[in-house]
């Protein structure tokens, strides 16, 4: 039996770790020019569940490397993170972030932008300083495909033909990859074989797919102040998701055109909202998604019970469970 009940336990078993990382993040902020601290500091401590910098820490740890010293590290993959929801919100045009104003709306998005280039630069130059160019490969790698996945986003927004293999092509950029580089950081840190670096890539990779799929099954069946932003944004952007394409996949051709009349519109009304929302019922579309998270959970957790047993390996199996069960 799990000696994990909650997430908070976990965060609590590296907690001087996550300590150190936020005074890294505070420190690495420091610019003379004001509106750095003030955009960085909105974003990276108005809270967030510092779970990428949790897998990098618990994955360090696992293959016995001193996790202290992989807490600036854990600042880095948050830095990278920050700067994409800082773009991520001006190309959404997002007026919420984690249940407070977006920065956009506050700052504008010329603002929100350059602050995000500054902390993509930064986060290269803490990584530099750590002298590894295999961690700074990693690294430079999971940005190009975060730029790459948001990209091909953009191409298919409003595009009803996309398959589900494009789906998971742009989640793996956009989310996945990210968390998988958290992991083979830690990993690459402890000093561990390319082949436990393999590993624990792929466990991260399955765990942010995972992750950003039961997003979009929140972005419909959430409210709002659990998920901390608009509920049904992903329809109004035009954001095709595995809901919506496995709707697509099983509804009536009226129905297929009333669906591609809505999001290809410039306003998505409450009843268009509802009206996707109960085919996607009808459907079991949700059901689905969540079914495939599952599968890709599973496999997570596989890789985890190959490994030598350890407070971080328990750690992270209980991540796992957290994806699937939870609510924001």
């Amino acid at each position: 039996m799990s000696t994990f009940n909650d997430i908070n336990q976990v965060f609590a078993l590296i907690e001087d770790e996550l300590k150190e990382t936020e005074t890294a993040f505070s420190r690495y902020l420091g610019s003379e020019i004001d509106l750095i601290p003030k955009i960085g500091e909105h974003i990276i401590l108005s809270g967030g569940k510092r779970l990428r910098p949790a897998l990098l820490i618990l994955t360090c740890g696992m293959f016995g490397g001193n996790r202290k010293n992989a807490t600036l590290l854990a600042a880095v993959i948050e830095f990278i993170h920050t700067a994409t929801l800082l773009h991520d919100d001006v190309v959404d045009e997002a007026d919420m972030r984690r249940g407070l104003a977006a920065a956009n709306t506050i700052w504008g998005n010329e603002a929100s932008v350059l602050v995000g280039d500054f902390l993509f630069a930064m986060a290269f130059d803490m990584a530099v300083d750590q002298g590894s160019m295999a961690i700074l490969k990693s690294i430079s790698t999971a940005t190009r495909r975060l730029a790459e996945g948001e990209i091909l986003e953009l191409m298919k927004t409003a595009d009803v033909s996309t398959t589900e293999a494009d789906y998971i092509k742009i989640i793996d950029g956009k989310t996945a990859i990210l968390m998988a580089t958290a992991c083979e950081v830690g990993t690459i840190s402890a000093g561990a074989d390319e082949k436990l670096q393999e590993e624990l890539k792929e466990f991260g990779h399955c765990l942010g797919i995972a992750f950003q799929m039961i997003d979009d099954i929140l972005d419909y069946s959430s409210c709002e102040e659990n998920l901390g932003k608009t509920i049904g944004i992903d329809l109004e952007e035009g954001k095709i998701t595995l809901p919506l394409i496995h709707t697509l996949q099983q509804a009536t051709l009226e129905e297929q055109d009333k669906i591609k009349e809505i999001i290809t519109s410039d306003y998505v009304s409450s009843d268009d909202f509802n009206f996707v929302h109960n085919l996607m019922k009808k459907y079991k579309s949700l059901e689905h998604t969540s079914a495939e998270a599952e599968s890709y959970l599973t496999r997570a957790h596989t890789i985890l019970r190959n490994l030598p047993d350890c407070p971080e390996k328990e750690a992270l199996h209980f991540i796992t469970d957290y994806v699937m069960s939870r609510d924001r």
